[in-house]
């Protein structure tokens, strides 16, 4: 069985040697272990890196995807599955399957349909993992007849078919009447029987008669106690209804064969539908099983290239203890080709060589890496590796031979498109000699245009990484006050040896360290002392970096927290200014309505003597619910122009429809803004001065106008919904700034004036004339007296000259 991945990446897999040395092998088993169906067991142990760089990228989106759609809706677990292949095979060939194999088939066929039943859940667009899963076919039907008919591997349902029942029920009626025969048999000759119960032989219904007894039942024998005391006798009696019970078993026997042989041919019709719903269940149990060593790892995936770029941020060997790992900043291939890693034995060089290795095969075999995000990998075409130590008694190898055997193998191989990965290059040799090889294998590397990293001991590399282009020096970081490797790698420093160091702490004499020193040239003293100090600044400033990202972190942090919370307090406290004034403006609104009803009940019901009474109470109510309401309207006024619902018109324009707050709802623009900012918008035939800054740009759902749904509920006598706005605008369109009095009783007179401030209070009227008349006096005493104390009037007097004169009183509001 071949899968998409095989398919394209065949001719392209990375195999041999290399996958041993880094351990890729390892990491194939534990993704093995994690898949859960043998069919994608079978895909895992065929999963080899590939160097096809399109196909790479297919893969690793196989895993990116699953992976997402596991954080998203959860795993799909494949398991319960047995490998059904070969029955398949043996039914596809005309063979009958048995009832085992007929089970596993329905088992499998109830795993396909649990599985495609996760996209009830979630189907996400241009998921890989999803497409597998919408591909597979599930067969409901024969899986429900298989699991009808077949109750165990032992047992067929006696509902299979009716001439299996019918078999059965025969059976069940001869056992019954060969029972009741022995049961008197046994009741008339208890003496002569062993024991008194009924058993089996051979198929055959006998009871145990004593040895000396056998001729007192007359039948035919079928076995013999182990002690010969007791012999198994059919009696004559039933031997004819045990003839028959044979006859019905061979006939269950054939019906049930009959059977099988039913069930085998209705999965041979569906094997082509099968064996693709098997191909498609290895993929998705690989790619769940690539997707658990994910999240096991805690990996990420890398980006791709093809230039030969690897750049690790904070990578962890997978196969080492995460608790011990330490990560580590791996480049190389970006502004150098060759990276030649040094620092004493221990230090974390070898595991930083092989993080790097497996590494980029896990990538180029599709999976995801432990490291962090935007970390990169290349797709090489060949990844070539010398490892460890392959001395050979029997081949008679010392270790250097075997390194320079593996090298000249490489030598072979190398081009512009290979990773090269040599461990303790030139080692077991002459050290000026081995350091001379390997300066020249290392050059012939670089001129072939591999990616190479090296670890080595010798000296004679630093030099040729610091005076060479394109080559890069790294070393293991070293802490010399704990005599202990800190498996740091620093990329851009050469190791220092620090072998004197050591000795001193170790308890070497100085006077043997001088003499030591003495033997060394001073420019190798020099070369020593420079490299300790650049690598004692580097970890200061390495302490120093950490210790202001840190800060940084937490500086930005608490930033982050303080905006949410000045957001989650602003947004909180104008919901809540929001609400209070619409539940105000709500109750005023019909608090006045209620005022208007019993004004009107007082007229028709009340007795004179306390109408006056009423009246000035149902005024000073009005009255402060005015105030009330000019407060509100005040609110409204001073929000600031970010509060306004809808978006600020881009450029105001003469005879444009705009929205204004000010007036609660849309009007024609008819004067465009002046120095100030004000304007003029006509609405319901009455003009209003309002600042450009409260225009909007109408929307036509009316969102404008409420900014959000009405909560209250209004019924009965009190006012249909409506915002104070719309008994403005209708106040507006309505009241005139004059009112006439003449002819009026000073009690009509009295009502009419009130109401009449009212409207004038709401539609914004703010100078009025009230037409009294002169006559007697009595209407312009009784005006005077009401404009007086309400709270309404700021002021007012007689008419003057062309006002009207004394019969007129004008007021300002």
């Amino acid at each position: 069985m071949y899968t998409s991945f095989e398919k394209a990446a065949q001719d392209a897999r990375i195999t041999g040697k290399v996958l041993e040395t880094l351990e890729f092998n390892k990491i194939k088993s534990r993704l093995t272990s994690m898949a859960g169906s043998p069919f994608g067991r079978t895909v895992c142990e065929k999963l080899f890196p590939s160097s096809d760089f399109d196909s790479v990228s297919e893969f690793l989106k196989e895993t990116r995807d699953t992976v997402e759609y596991f954080d998203r809706e959860g795993q799909v677990t494949v398991s319960g599955i047995n490998d059904i292949r070969d029955a398949l095979d043996y039914a596809c060939s005309g063979g009958t399957l048995s009832m085992k194999d007929l089970l596993d088939t329905a088992a499998f066929l109830r795993s396909v349909f649990r599985i495609s039943k996760a996209l009830q859940k979630a189907d996400i667009d241009n998921n890989a993992f999803c497409e597998r899963i919408r591909m597979l076919v599930p067969d409901n039907e024969l899986e429900t007849e298989i699991s009808f008919c077949i109750l165990s591997e032992e047992e067929m349902n006696d509902r299979a078919s009716d001439e299996l029942y019918s078999i059965r029920r025969k059976i069940r009626d001869a056992q019954s009447g060969i029972r009741e025969t022995l049961d008197k048999l046994i009741r008339n000759h208890s003496s002569s029987l062993q024991e008194q119960l009924v058993t089996l032989r051979n198929d055959r219904y006998v009871v145990p008669v004593r040895a000396e007894k056998r001729g007192d039942i007359p039948g035919i024998v079928h076995d013999t106690s182990a002690s010969g005391q007791t012999v198994f006798i059919e009696p004559m009696a039933v031997v004819e209804a045990n003839n028959r019970i044979r006859e019905y078993l061979a006939a269950e026997r054939e019906e049930i064969q009959r059977i099988l042989a039913m069930l085998s041919a209705q999965v041979a019709t569906v094997s082509d539908v099968l064996i693709a719903d098997i191909a498609l269940v290895g993929e998705i149990d690989f790619m769940s099983a690539k997707a658990q060593l994910a999240i096991a790892m805690k990996a990420t995936a890398p980006i791709l290239n093809r230039e030969g770029k690897i750049l690790l941020r904070k990578a962890r060997h997978p196969l080492i203890d995460e608790k011990t790992v330490v990560p580590i900043d791996f480049e190389v291939g970006v502004s150098y080709r060759t990276l030649v890693v040094t620092g004493p034995n221990t230090g974390g060089k070898t595991v930083s060589l092989k993080t790097c290795g497996l590494l980029t095969l896990m990538a180029m075999a599709g999976l995801m890496i432990p490291c962090l995000d935007h970390s990169e990998v290349s797709v090489f075409g060949k990844v070539l590796a010398d490892i460890g130590d392959e001395q050979s008694i029997e081949q008679s190898l010392s270790t250097f031979s075997s390194h320079m055997k593996n090298l000249v193998s490489i030598l072979g191989e190398v081009d512009e498109s290979t990773l090269v990965l040599v461990d303790e290059l030139g080692s077991g040799t002459d050290p000026s000699e081995g350091a001379a090889l390997a300066t020249s294998i290392l050059d012939e590397f670089y001129k072939r245009g591999a990616v190479t990293v090296a670890t080595t001991h010798y000296k004679e590399l630093k030099g040729y990484a610091i005076n060479t282009e394109g080559v890069e020096n790294a070393c293991c970081e070293f802490d010399t006050d704990t005599l202990s490797p800190t498996y740091r790698l620093l990329i851009g420093l050469p190791g220092v040896s620090n072998a004197f160091v050591i000795s001193r702490k170790l308890g070497l004499s100085e006077e043997i360290i001088r003499s030591a020193r003495s033997f060394l040239s001073e420019e190798s003293v020099r070369f020593e002392e420079l490299l300790s100090s650049a690598e004692q600044k580097n970890r200061e400033s390495e302490k120093l970096r950490k210790e202001i990202r840190e800060m940084r972190e937490l500086v930005k942090k608490q930033s982050d927290d303080l905006v949410t919370q000045k957001r989650w307090i602003e947004d909180g406290k104008k919901k809540i200014l929001d609400e209070a004034r619409e539940e105000k403006r709500a109750i005023i609104e019909e608090t006045l309505v209620e005022c208007d009803r019993m004004l009107s009940d007082i007229r028709t019901g009340i007795k004179e003597s306390s109408h006056r009474e009423a009246e000035e109470m149902l005024r000073k109510i009005r009255g402060n619910l005015r105030a009330g309401l000019h407060d509100l309207e005040a609110e409204t006024r001073d929000l600031s122009p970010g509060d306004i619902p809808g978006e600020r018109p881009k450029e105001i324009v003469l005879g444009q429809t705009y929205f204004s707050s000010v007036i609660g709802g849309t009007g024609l623009l008819v004067k465009l803004p002046d120095s100030r900012g004000g304007c003029v918008i006509e609405s319901g035939g009455v003009r209003v001065t309002v600042s450009k800054d409260t225009l909007r740009v109408p929307q036509p759902d009316g969102t404008n106008e409420t900014g959000k749904p009405k909560k209250r509920k209004r019924s009965g006598n009190v006012q249909s919904p409506s915002s104070t706005d719309r008994i403005r605008m209708n106040k507006t369109q309505t009241t005139m700034p004059e009112l006439m009095l003449i002819g009026k009783t000073s009690e009509e007179a009295s009502v009419e004036l009130d109401r009449y401030l009212d409207n004038c209070v709401l539609s914004g009227i703010k100078s009025v004339r009230i037409v009294h008349g002169k006559g007697a006096g009595v209407l312009r005493s009784t005006v005077s007296s009401i404009l007086k104390r309400d709270p309404r009037v700021s002021s007012y007097r007689l008419g003057g000259v062309g006002e009207g004169g004394d019969g007129v009183t004008v007021a300002e509001l």
